[in-house]
């Protein structure tokens, strides 16, 4: 990988361990679990970014480090997949087995893949890959859906008064957030059917990776902490239509 690719995976892991020490804060005041969950997989989502620099970091065992990074990583999908049934779904019992149905697509796809020697998991011609691939790239699909569901009825709340545009906007802000990052995953696929059968990893796919990766945490970071001047501007464009109402 490229310099510049460290640098934007580095970031990214400071931006989810940022906002998952703001969450896991605000769960310690609130006492809820929906920002304990999401707390958790940012957590580890940034120490697994952090750790799968360790080897152009340091002169560290490649393969432990990846499958460390690997595990933790998946781990963390566990809340985020809990996370959505409890907000969106905590009534339907498709959501519940959702979860659990991703959750070991996810970890029977890492576990069997490296015991097959597939430490990064990267043989796409292994059903495990499948597996793994589905594993940590439904979450997003499903996030994703589900926000842009609720965005839609709280737009309609928005008119009638019942809904402040804040809420409204982190709705449409977390189902771009979850379209970016599984459509980063989604670019991994041919990244690595190239890398199968060149066995050369191409430029091409960091950047393009790693800027789906950028845009998805830079939109995350709007999320949570989101500028003075845009939650002006997203009020100021919440009020426009009711100022030129009849």
């Amino acid at each position: 990988m490229e310099t510049s690719v460290y640098i934007s995976n580095l970031v990214a892991a400071l931006i989810y361990l940022a906002v998952g020490i703001r969450l896991f804060v605000l769960s310690r005041r609130t006492r809820g679990r929906p920002e304990y969950l999401l707390a958790l997989t940012y957590l580890c989502t940034g120490v697994s970014y952090f750790i799968y620099e360790f080897p152009a970091l340091f002169d560290l065992n490649q393969a432990w480090v990846l499958i460390l990074a690997r595990i933790i990583y998946s781990v963390g999908i566990v809340p985020l997949l809990l996370f959505t049934r409890d907000v969106f779904r905590s009534d339907s019992r498709w959501a519940n087995g959702l979860v659990w149905a991703i959750a070991l697509s996810l970890f029977s796809g890492v576990f069997v893949s490296t015991l097959n020697g597939d430490i990064e998991g990267l043989i796409v011609s292994s059903v495990w890959f499948w597996c793994d691939w589905i594993g940590y790239t439904a979450p997003y699909i499903w996030i994703s859906a589900e926000a842009l569901i609720a965005y839609r009825s709280a737009r309609k709340r928005l008119t009638m008064g019942f809904c402040e545009p804040d809420a409204v906007n982190r709705f449409l802000l977390w189902a771009i957030f979850g379209f970016l990052a599984a459509l980063a995953s989604i670019s991994l696929v041919p990244l690595y059917l190239e890398f199968a059968a060149t066995q050369v990893w191409p430029d091409w796919g960091d950047y393009f990776a790693g800027g789906l990766e950028a845009a998805a945490t830079a939109v995350l970071w709007f999320v949570f902490f989101p500028p003075t001047f845009y939650q002006r501007w997203v009020n100021r464009a919440a009020a426009a239509p009711a100022d030129h109402a009849p």
